[in-house]
């Protein structure tokens, strides 16, 4: 029995002991009647009278809570302004890629203790924060739409082709050695974005680094069926790009390589 919870009668609910609709209160399975006598008086000058009766429980209403959309530009912005950049060049050192490559791209310290890095749609907006921590351990801001990376302006060798990586830290690592690039935040998805992002810059060549394995392969590929304009594959003899520019791979040892290169339009 609920002790700490007296309910009173009303219209609706009458006294079950005295059949009147005021005074009397009630809980489960007690009545309080003012009226009728019982062996248990009460403080307040009724009496207790124990009944079979009920009450069905009714969680008390919550109002709901919904969770506000995320300003993902709003906090990217406030990290940005707060990073310091002495900092930076220790991430910069430790992934062997140019602090001021890391800037281009927008890469601040965050409020979860790791590097946060702004996702973008093919138009430059902010849509979400991808984040990684000093163990390389990945993961997005909650309320994130996942995007591309897209670095400020930055100088580029004039080769008139733009490359697209795997992540912001292989994007660092392509600007390091001069090329014109941006990244995705995996091996598939963001094809619309990146086509648009194309057709907005008007990029006429697109070279896809990819990693070499099946996913990264069949990523590549389906984004090339996709594509309007001459494109190839290139497969890092290494693991990824940022290994190749850290093993002493450059822009001339790129474009090499890129010789030897199939390129080709896709089915549009």
């Amino acid at each position: 029995m609920n002790v700490e919870r007296w309910y009173r009668v009303n219209k609706k609910r009458r006294c079950s002991i005295c059949d009147h609709p005021d005074w009397c209160t009630y809980q489960d399975g007690a009545v309080c009647c003012m009226r009728v006598k019982s062996e248990t008086p009460m403080r307040n000058g009724g009496y207790l009278h124990k009944t079979d009766i009920r009450i069905p429980y009714t969680a008390p209403a919550r109002k709901a809570i919904e969770d506000k959309p995320l300003d993902a530009r709003a906090m990217w912005e406030r990290w940005f302004k707060q990073t310091d950049f002495y900092r930076l060049d220790g991430l910069g050192m430790l992934l062997g890629v140019d602090t001021d490559c890391l800037k281009a791209i927008g890469c601040a310290w965050s409020t979860f203790n790791a590097w946060a890095f702004p996702m973008k749609n093919a138009s430059g907006d902010v849509i979400g924060i991808r984040l990684r921590n000093d163990k390389g351990d990945k993961w997005a801001v909650k309320g994130s739409k996942s995007g591309i990376f897209i670095p400020l302006d930055y100088h580029y060798m004039s080769d008139g082709v733009l490359y697209l990586v795997e992540g912001p830290t292989d994007l660092a690592a392509a600007m390091t050695i001069g090329l014109q690039a941006i990244g995705r935040a995996a091996c598939l998805g963001q094809e619309e974005m990146i086509l648009g992002y194309i057709a907005r810059h008007k990029i006429r060549r697109l070279v896809i680094v990819t990693d070499n394995d099946g996913p990264g392969v069949k990523g590549a590929e389906k984004l090339r069926s996709m594509l309007s304009i001459s494109s190839c594959l290139w497969l890092p003899p290494v693991k990824d790009i940022r290994e190749f520019v850290n093993l002493g791979g450059n822009y001339a040892d790129m474009q090499a390589s890129l010789k030897d290169l199939r390129w080709s339009k896709g089915s549009q």
